[in-house]
């Protein structure tokens, strides 16, 4: 008995055995960029390891995508530099190349496959996703070092890790759908606007782990989540993923970048943001940038986020330079179009077939990085509802303001003495109707006290309502 027991145990141990090892994935799947792209196993665990060949690119940004049958629910690490942080910006400094890896955990008979690959914004490499039922997965990564990098030795050899490569998959579970490849540029893009020395004023896509967007992270004035704290302003980020921040350029140095924060936009479009016109009037494309899906402003680079170059810039024909909120209103094209994520979505432009009234059951904020009540900048950004008011009774509170107040003007202001200060202009006034936030104005003037602004007072904002045709023929979707 005691040895038809340890046999039978023998038995099951054995064929445990055989279950896991058909459990784990057989091969590789087929894999159009292996130029570049090998799947392996390193410590027991699979992955997929990244090695471009951008030599002498010191600030990267990478970018993988995948896609993974209906029946399989395994999943995609972060992306993280290969073999290890340390060795891998020892290499960058040295002149080679920026390498990076994945992990693959619990996928039990295929492996995503990799169906792109992006190195500063350039595609290096392509695949069809499979058929559905299938799902596809993003990770990026950014890499950047400071300082000279070091001439490349023509002999210098450089230790790896020692990495099991993985057989290809069995010939009659490989799909074969069409590929196409295409080949590396012979120099990608390179600059981080926050480091010493930059080399392009393209687009800086700084985001380190994104998810793919979902349907209703395309659909414009959809909010995001909201604070529980009662009386609090803070915005939770993603709140208002339409918030952006403009930057100017104030280096002249057409290889340097120094960026100073100027004034808050908003997200109209895929490619256009709406702010006002003294914020960019007289500025250069080059002179300005916009941070999409900005939240705490004292991180650089900040994660799920994008700096954006500009291509033109619009301001209103009627706004000559002087301030009047009459017409201060512009709009900003930007050189690409913006990633949708949870935290970077348009808001709703006014349409010239909505109401123009605003009902008072309708809630009116305003949100922006201005100063605080210590007349210090907020590292967050924050809201506040406000009323808006007919011009009549504006011009009974501000008599001093009727040069400015014109059909083409809104008033608005908080009970509480709250409202938009110093570092908000170009903010957008939403209105929530049928629960999709809409831009109806445009930050423009506020009533100054001392250092900071008398918020006793009514604000005064451009009418986006009044300006819809100007704004259809220079939108930029």
């Amino acid at each position: 008995m005691a040895n038809g027991a340890a046999l039978q145990q023998l038995l099951t141990l054995t064929l445990f055995g055989l279950c896991l090892r058909f459990a784990e994935p057989q091969g590789a799947p087929p894999n159009p960029c292996n130029s570049i792209f090998t799947y392996a196993r390193r410590d027991g665990r699979l992955i997929g390891h990244l090695n471009p060949g951008s030599d002498g690119v010191y600030d990267v940004n990478m970018r993988m995508v995948f896609s993974s049958r209906g029946s399989e629910s395994g999943s995609v690490s972060s992306m993280a530099p290969y073999p290890d942080k340390e060795t891998a910006f020892d290499r960058i400094r040295a002149g080679y190349s920026a390498q990076a890896f994945v992990y693959f955990d619990d996928y039990r008979e295929e492996l995503p496959k990799l169906i792109q690959v992006q190195v500063n914004g350039h595609i290096i490499c392509t695949a069809n996703k499979y058929g559905p039922p299938s799902s596809t997965s993003t990770r990026d990564l950014h890499m950047a070092v400071s300082g000279n990098l070091a001439v490349r030795p023509t002999t210098a050899t450089v230790q790896r890790p020692t990495t099991e490569l993985l057989p290809p998959m069995p010939q009659k579970q490989r799909p074969k759908p069409p590929v196409q490849v295409q080949p590396a540029p012979s120099q990608f893009s390179t600059g981080n606007p926050f480091l010493s020395k930059i080399t392009t004023r393209k687009p800086v896509v700084i985001v380190e782990t994104r998810k793919d967007p979902t349907p209703t992270e395309t659909e414009c004035g959809v909010e995001g989540f909201i604070g529980l704290q009662i009386g609090g302003e803070n915005v939770p980020r993603g709140r208002f993923p339409w918030l952006a921040a403009l930057y100017h350029d104030t280096n002249m140095d057409p290889t340097k970048i120094e960026l100073v924060y100027k004034c808050v936009t908003t997200l109209i479009s895929g490619r256009t943001v709406i702010t006002a016109a003294h914020c960019i009037y007289g500025m250069t494309p080059a002179q300005l940038r916009v941070y999409v899906g900005r939240h705490d402003v004292t991180l650089h680079p900040e994660r799920d986020a994008t700096l954006m170059a500009v291509e033109s810039v619009r301001t209103h024909p009627d706004f000559v330079g002087n301030l009047v909120p009459d017409s201060d209103v512009g709009l900003l094209v930007l050189t690409e179009h913006v990633v949708y994520n949870s935290y970077v979505r348009p808001i709703c432009l006014w349409t010239s077939s909505t109401t123009l009234g605003i009902d008072e059951s309708e809630q009116t904020a305003v949100a922006g990085w201005g100063i605080d009540s210590s007349l210090k900048p907020t590292r967050f950004p924050t809201t506040v509802n406000v009323r808006p008011v007919s011009r009549e009774e504006c011009l009974r509170e501000m008599v001093t303001a009727k040069d400015f107040l014109t059909p083409r003007t809104l008033c608005a202001g908080n009970s509480q003495g709250h409202g938009p200060c110093l570092g908000d202009s170009g903010g957008g006034l939403m209105v929530l109707r049928n629960n999709r936030w809409m831009v109806r104005g445009i930050v423009s003037l506020a009533q100054r006290a001392g250092n900071s602004c008398d918020l006793s007072r009514y604000v005064i904002y451009c009418d986006v309502a009044r300006h819809l045709s100007w704004i259809e023929q220079n939108v930029v979707r």
